[in-house]
């Protein structure tokens, strides 16, 4: 590889780290100290293209982690940029900032691996920047009975899931849905219909179906106050949202708009589930 700017002694790392990334993970045709483009000047030693369409940027250093990349994480999470980014160093390295340089580039989404003569050692992998600047909820706002999946729904977005993530909030908004409208049909607190209450087998039936009842069929008074109108619309139009959270991106800018779009409607789902849970206290569901 003709390295330029990378210091003699790294081009062995360079050399290997490229070779681990061709022949572990398939990724090849590497761009060699060039420019990413856009907003940021910033020239990784290696860069290419994951069959995702993840930008992979491989930094070569004597050190685990460079403070110099923080700029480039922050511009990369602020503005959803899909890049999971590494530090690849040469074994051997006595820093006494080891340990906090390896903490660093965790907390940070940054991947490091360690390059040795006869392989590289993963110390951690990088996580998809777009996506780990996820806002974080305090999850004492919600039910114990939520917290777990909380967990779980954001570690997966995190990890490189966001419709996976997104997806588990969905369902307890769901199935919370379908509780509600139970309740309320075990209390005969349907309006009057000639046709008597609805029969509609409430575990099943589309979602759209449950919430038109919840919206339009409910005795006045029925449900809490703070189950209003408005909020029920909200509720709505997380169906819609969990049918589009699926699309796999076709190329890079469909990547960066995905991503960008997910990351948005996660927030958005856990705001609802938040202030769902808090009306539907009352009901005790």
């Amino acid at each position: 590889m003709n390295f330029r700017a990378l210091p003699s002694q790294l081009h062995e790392t360079g050399e290997r780290i490229a070779r681990y990334f061709e022949e572990e993970r398939g990724l090849s045709r590497f761009k060699i100290e060039e420019s990413v483009g856009g907003e940021i000047e910033y020239r990784p030693t290696l860069q290419t293209l994951t069959r995702e369409f993840h930008d992979v940027w491989i930094e070569v250093s004597e050190l685990p982690y460079l403070r110099s990349l923080d700029t480039v994480v922050l511009h990369c999470v602020t503005n959803t940029v899909p890049v999971k980014l590494y530090v690849a160093f040469p074994a051997g390295t006595a820093t006494t900032e080891y340990k906090t340089l390896i903490d660093d580039a965790r907390r940070k989404g940054v991947g490091v691996i360690e390059v040795t003569d006869a392989a590289c050692h993963v110390i951690h992998e990088a996580l998809p920047l777009s996506l780990i600047g996820v806002r974080k909820e305090a999850h004492k706002a919600f039910p114990p009975r939520y917290r777990s999946v909380l967990s779980t729904a954001e570690e997966t977005f995190r990890l490189g899931d966001p419709a996976k993530g997104c997806s588990l909030i969905y369902d307890e908004i769901e199935n919370l849905s379908r509780r509600i409208a139970k309740k309320i049909h075990a209390r005969n607190l349907w309006k009057t219909n000639p046709k008597g209450p609805p029969k509609i087998k409430f575990d099943t039936a589309p979602w759209d179906t449950i919430m038109d009842h919840l919206l339009n069929h409910v005795q006045a008074g029925a449900l809490p106050p703070y189950m209003n109108k408005a909020l029920l619309i909200r509720v709505t139009a997380m169906i819609e949202a969990r049918n589009a959270a699926g699309h796999k991106p076709r190329n890079r800018k469909d990547r960066l708009r995905r991503d960008r779009e997910l990351r948005t409607r996660y927030e958005t789902a856990v705001d609802v589930l938040r202030d769902f849970t808090a009306a539907a206290r009352p009901l005790r569901v």
